[in-house]
């Protein structure tokens, strides 16, 4: 018995009964919605194991140096031209 993952939002009919299957829904391997349609379910250990995009430190660590400079139109000091 495994547990799997809805990739995407869609309607299935299970003996002429509308079902919807939401994105991200857990939904059991042996369940007639799966039947069928496992191209629209991924396994829930490959979502579990990271496949989230990393996420950026917002903030320098201690002794860490970090060089940004402010893009044009971002608070930087424009020349006069003349």
């Amino acid at each position: 018995m495994a547990i799997k993952r809805a990739k995407s939002s869609f309607v299935a009919y299970i003996g002429g009964v509308p079902r919807i299957v939401h994105e991200g829904d857990l939904i059991d391997e042996t369940d007639p919605v799966v039947k069928g349609r496992e191209s629209l379910f991924g396994d829930i250990a490959d979502h579990v194991a990271g496949t989230r995009p990393p996420v950026e430190q917002a903030t320098a660590r201690p002794g860490e140096r970090r060089s940004v400079r402010p893009g044009p139109g971002r608070g930087g000091r424009r020349r006069e031209e003349g």
